[in-house]
């Protein structure tokens, strides 16, 4: 499986066009030189992180009848996970500072 297959199954999970697994691709090249090598998932996943934020539509949509919710829950929790997995700081991360010197 190369780098595309495997980023384009993974973003379908999330409704995430093709289009968009390009994007993030093209945006990733440093990671990732060849999208049609074998994959390391540890390096898609770190990839896909990366851009997570960015490829996660920011509001709902509902026409008419038509409507699109998202788990939001499980999507953090994924996200959170998957950082975990590969060791990044999620992005959303309390950040804890040492503020004594200010008293």
């Amino acid at each position: 499986m190369t780098y595309k297959e495997w980023l384009n199954r993974t973003v379908a999970r999330f409704g995430i066009s093709n289009a968009d697994a390009e994007l993030i691709l093209a945006n990733q090249v440093g990671i990732i030189p060849d999208p049609d090598a074998d994959v390391d998932v540890r390096v898609a996943k770190t990839a896909l992180c990366k851009e997570f934020g960015s490829i996660i539509p920011l509001a709902n949509v509902s026409e008419g009848g038509y409507s699109v919710t998202w788990n939001w829950e499980a999507i953090k929790f994924w996200y959170n996970q998957t950082c975990g997995e590969i060791g990044l700081t999620p992005a959303n991360a309390p950040k804890v500072r040492n503020r004594s010197r200010l008293w």
